[in-house]
């Protein structure tokens, strides 16, 4: 139902609207007139309260809605924020307000008076359509309520039009979410208008005339905006433009006009630009927050020599990205070195990602201990860069990420700058896809005390070793780095260990912390593993040809619920003493095992409740051994086996009778399943069936009446005829592997159970009444 939900726009991310309001008779009108008056308090006194605590001073200028409801003309820019929340902050002034409401359950209609309308559309009725509220001339706010606006139906988004040609008074207009097309040409018309949100809609074009609303403040871009209208530059009182989720290649000219300008997300260098767009950008003194430069291989012409400030007379910058497209081509290195070099930033940034930079060497103020303030670097694919900058006398630089860089081949001294501890609060540092990597010098003294997370993925030719103390570590991934040969670092904090099969565990370190372990790629890792793991919850092993068996008196790891094995095509054996040293287990996943043929002596821990066997195909041959109908906790058993033997199954006493999920995948030969082998799984609630292409019945009498999901792929002989067609499910509805009907009529069988989920090819169909029930 379209609702006139008057105040509702408090209780949406347009809460500061309401702000100035809050203790007015309007306000209370308002809220009185919303139809879910009970909840809509609820949620509006406890994002007041959160604001009451928090100040809100982050983001109180950035939509510009403080003042757009009430009319009031934008104030002269200042570096200082007021607390403007304060005329509604005192517990009592709020309690009493709410009190009122709370005793006053007569709903209002839109009137005349009506300044603030919110509307959302009821998801159970589409039945019922969005309607102007005529009588409301003066509106002043047409907010769409984010909370509630997803329906296919709605119908709003015929009527922006007439929206825009009766409400002439509007200072507030969120279109957002709503499947609008376009933007009148007589948007102009909205004279007062400060704020326009079109974000999550289909409009691609702005018109020339929305340049002519002169107090716009605010302006929130769709995605499909690729352009500006070439006379931006009028709109003299804007301050906010978002445009991050544009696909805009280059900005309008004249930007440096719009002085009031404070949040820009997204400024576009357009082609052959001669400087002068980096210039105009130079003259927005008071863009604050995020800012990305983007298509900077444009700009042409750099003078060397010039002493223009571009971006470093903007202290409220927070975060910045500086982009140039990938493999651009720079004809001239130094060019880009020299322009980056003028992009300078205030030391007052905290965040930094430089992309796709072509120069041989970075400007000197990257890395200079003066950004004192910068927690974050991001940089990534400068593949012609020979050498990192100083990062490690950065004082306060916590998370460092280090991506593509093609010519590096040692990272050293410079690296760490001149400092006597490098790196004192990083927590985090990744190198990534460093193919020419060979040596990691390692500093001497104190470095990376703080440092919590470190990954190394795609250095191939990286050999030498890792820093000996991390005192700090939690978590430490290397991947692809296939000559890397390394002890584990003492790192009592231990947490996650994710790494190739030749980093070894030290003997004489203890990580009592320690308790997902994830090796890939050898078994020097696995046969360095110490008896015992206290902590240890999840071990992994991946693509270990060299491991034969673990070593001899296996693992105890009391702790221990998963194991997945995988690719080790010539491992012959599992851990000794499982069932007894294991006592956690509860997963076991053994995949593509092509040498294992049982399991332990002793079996499996009687608390395992998830087996899944992947192309194990001795394992298999011997399944009337492997004991699995004694393991009574199991809930869940997978087989994948590509093995040509299976033509029924599953075979009498094999699987507990306790389980409730069952998985066929890819048994070729399988010609149909064994009644018997299901007759005690009365527990079975959903049965896969997957690539078994000789399977040309399912007979009734085979499965057990308790299931609930039958999921059946790319079973090619299954016809009409075959699919059960008198069992003791209530309603069936089939659908072929081409995710087509079996015929033009739906086939339905009737039975006993309340409701059936049945797929065929990916497709679900839930059917619980019968068809002339269901409309």
């Amino acid at each position: 139902m379209a609702g006139a939900l008057v105040g509702g726009a408090f209780l949406s991310a347009f809460l500061q609207v309401a702000f100035d309001r809050l203790a007015s008779r309007d306000f209370l009108d308002f809220l009185k007139g919303r139809k879910d008056i009970d909840g809509s308090l609820k949620k509006l006194k406890k994002l007041l309260s959160i604001a009451m605590q928090e100040s809100l001073t982050k983001e109180k200028d950035d939509l510009g809605l403080e003042k757009v409801a009430g009319g009031v003309p934008p104030r002269p820019l200042t570096n200082f924020l007021p607390e403007e929340y304060g005329v509604f902050g005192r517990d009592n002034d709020m309690e009493a307000i709410f009190q009122k409401l709370e005793g006053d359950n007569e709903l209002n209609e839109i009137t005349e008076k009506t300044l603030h309308f919110s509307y959302y559309d009821d998801e159970f009725d589409d039945s019922k359509k969005f309607e102007i509220p005529y009588v409301a001339k003066g509106l002043r706010t047409f907010l769409r309520d984010l909370e509630y606006s997803w329906q296919e139906h709605d119908n709003i988004g015929k009527m922006v039009g007439d929206l825009l040609e009766e409400f002439k008074a509007l200072r507030v207009l969120s279109l957002s979410d709503i499947r609008v097309m376009e933007l009148p040409n007589f948007v102009d018309n909205l004279k007062h208008l400060r704020y326009l949100n079109i974000r999550w809609t289909k409009i691609k074009h702005l018109p020339d005339s929305l340049c002519n609303l002169y107090y716009l403040q605010t302006l929130i871009l769709s995605r499909h905006i690729t352009k500006l209208p070439t006379n931006m530059s009028k709109l003299i009182n804007l301050r906010y433009l978002d445009n991050s989720e544009a696909k805009m290649e280059e900005m309008p000219p004249h930007m440096d006009k719009l002085k009031n300008l404070r949040k820009l997300r997204v400024f576009g260098v357009g082609k052959h630009d001669d400087g002068s767009s980096i210039k105009e950008l130079g003259e927005l003194q008071h863009l604050s927050g995020k800012l990305s430069l983007l298509n900077l291989e444009n700009v042409q012409c750099i003078n060397k020599d010039t002493t223009e400030v571009i971006l470093k007379n903007k202290q409220d910058l927070s975060e910045l990205k500086l982009e140039w497209k990938c493999d651009h081509g720079a004809e001239d290195s130094e060019n880009e070195r020299i322009l980056l070099e003028q992009l300078c930033p205030c030391t007052n940034l905290n965040s930094l990602t430089i992309t796709n930079y072509e120069g041989t060497s970075f400007p000197k103020w990257l890395g200079d201990s003066s950004f004192s303030k910068m927690v974050s670097i991001q940089l990534r694919n400068c593949d012609n860069c020979f050498s990192l900058p100083p990062l490690g006398q950065l004082p306060d630089l916590k998370s460092l990420q280090i991506e593509c860089f093609g010519k590096i081949s040692s990272v050293g001294p410079e690296f760490y700058g001149n400092t006597i501890n490098p790196f004192r609060v990083l927590e985090c540092l990744s190198f990534q896809n460093m193919r020419e990597w060979q040596v990691w010098v390692i500093f001497e003294g104190e470095i990376f005390s703080c440092l919590r997370e470190l990954y190394i993925n795609g250095c191939p030719k990286l050999s030498g070793g890792l820093p000996v103390q991390l005192p700090s570590l939690t978590q430490l991934d290397i991947r692809r780095c296939e000559q890397l040969v390394a002890s584990l670092p003492n790192s009592p904090a231990l947490h996650k260990l994710a790494c190739v099969g030749k980093i070894q565990i030290p003997s004489g370190h203890d990580y009592p912390s320690l308790k997902i372990v994830c090796i890939a790629g050898g078994s020097d890792s696995i046969l360095s593993l110490p008896p015992e793991f206290a902590s240890l919850t999840h071990l992994e092993f991946f693509v270990c040809p060299d491991l034969i068996s673990f070593p001899s008196g296996g693992l105890c790891s009391p702790n221990l619920s998963e194991i997945v094995i995988g690719h080790c095509r010539n491992l012959k054996s599992l851990p000794e003493g499982m069932n007894s040293l294991l006592p956690s287990l509860v997963r076991l996943e053994l995949l593509w095992c092509t040498e294992l043929e049982s399991f332990p002596e002793g079996g499996l821990p009687s608390s395992l409740e998830i087996l899944a066997i992947y192309k194990c195909e001795k394992l298999i041959s011997r399944r009337m051994e492997l004991g699995l109908q004694g393991l009574h906790s199991l809930r869940s058993f997978t087989i994948s086996n590509h093995c040509n033997e299976l033509e029924s199954f599953p075979e009498e006493a094999l699987l507990p009778p306790n389980l409730t999920n069952f998985t066929i995948d890819y048994l070729p030969n399988l010609k149909s399943l064994n009644g018997k082998g299901f007759q005690p799984l009365t527990s079975l609630k959903n049965l896969r069936i997957w690539v078994c292409n000789n399977l040309d019945c399912l007979l009734e009498d085979v499965l057990p009446a308790s299931l609930c999901e039958l999921d059946i792929f790319e079973c090619r002989l299954l016809k009409e005829r075959t699919l059960l067609p008198s069992v003791t499910f209530t309603f069936l509805k089939c659908k072929t592997n081409t995710y087509e009907p079996l015929n033009h009529t739906d086939q339905v069988w009737r039975g006993t159970c309340s409701g059936f989920l049945f797929g065929i090819g990916g497709r679900w169909e839930c059917v619980t009444s019968p068809p002339d029930d269901r409309g």
